[in-house]
């Protein structure tokens, strides 16, 4: 697991140079509980960078779930947008709902990328590396 970083020294090149796990490989043990920072690539571009109070709860359970329910996941709304079915307001809200096939995409697309995180010792400092990943870079489907 990823040691826990200095706030201030903590960088974009720390977090590419983080263990990168395939997500269709990825198990609920490998993903540690504290809270993080942690970041989605395909094809080793980053894609996304979220943080988290629990990096299991958020990835495990939040990105890699499989419900039909996409609220607790902006990833996955992200996702389902960047492949064109719809903004991700839109399927926020429940003005769209994404068919099973759709559904299928997006979750075919999260699997074949990979996450790494970086844990934090506190949920403020989780706050504040992700707001500094994102003034350093923000990948395309982060949108804030």
């Amino acid at each position: 697991m990823a040691p826990h970083l200095a706030m201030t020294s903590a960088s974009w090149s720390d977090m590419d140079a983080a263990p990168r796990f395939a997500a269709a490989a990825l198990s609920l043990v490998l993903v540690p509980e504290e809270p993080g920072v942690y970041a989605w690539y395909r094809a080793r571009e980053r894609m996304y960078v979220g943080k988290a109070d629990s990096l299991r709860d958020r990835v495990w359970g939040n990105h890699l779930g499989q419900g039909r329910g996409l609220t607790s996941s902006a990833f996955r709304r992200n996702v389902a947008e960047h492949l064109g079915f719809g903004s991700s307001a839109e399927i926020k809200s429940g003005a769209i709902e994404l068919s099973d096939d759709q559904l299928a995409d997006v979750r075919s697309w999260i699997m074949s990328s990979e996450v790494a995180w970086l844990t934090c010792v506190a949920k403020a400092d989780a706050i504040s590396l992700e707001t500094k990943l994102k003034d350093e870079f923000k990948p395309p489907l982060t949108k804030i």
